[in-house]
């Protein structure tokens, strides 16, 4: 009895510790960074790239064990060029496995209903064969809402972008 009563209160605290850390990150501020740089609160800059709206962008950082996807809006740019950026909604994820990646932007070689689509976000598992990706997962940012949303994977197609 005791142990299930444990397990109960881990699988209820453990989605709450995940929103609890999502809604302290909404809202953070940052300046750009380069690819590796660590930033103030710990988390380190994974790359990214922008949206249609290239007011708007998405970004890969790690802190600690927990992998994230921030939906960014660019507040501004110093005399120099570098953007300040405003965090408006988090993706939380453990770690990948070894052939799996989020894919987006320009750079991503996905396609919805055949046409691209730049507020696409997609995590696929590479399939070394066909050269293709299997679409695990898939959101749009949602720049109007500011917030990442659960789509279909269904009619995304992604192909590998050899370098």
């Amino acid at each position: 009895m005791k142990l299930k009563l444990l397990f109960l209160i881990v699988l209820i605290a453990a989605p709450l510790h995940l929103a609890a850390q999502k809604n302290n990150l909404v809202g953070y501020r940052h300046k750009g960074v380069v690819f590796g740089a660590t930033l103030p609160n710990g988390a380190k800059d994974l790359g990214g790239g922008l949206l249609a709206n290239e007011n708007y962008g998405v970004t890969r950082f790690a802190k600690g064990k927990q992998l994230m996807l921030w939906l960014e809006k660019l507040t501004a740019r110093d005399k120099e060029g570098i953007p300040s950026w405003e965090v408006r909604d988090v993706l939380m994820f453990d770690k990948l496995k070894k052939n799996q990646e989020f894919l987006f932007s320009y750079s991503s070689g996905c396609r919805q209903n055949g046409k691209q689509n730049l507020d696409l976000i997609v995590l696929a598992e590479i399939v070394p064969k066909t050269k293709t990706y299997k679409v695990i997962r898939a959101w749009k940012a949602n720049t109007v809402r500011e917030k990442f949303e659960k789509i279909s994977t269904k009619k995304i197609v992604c192909a590998v972008v050899e370098p």
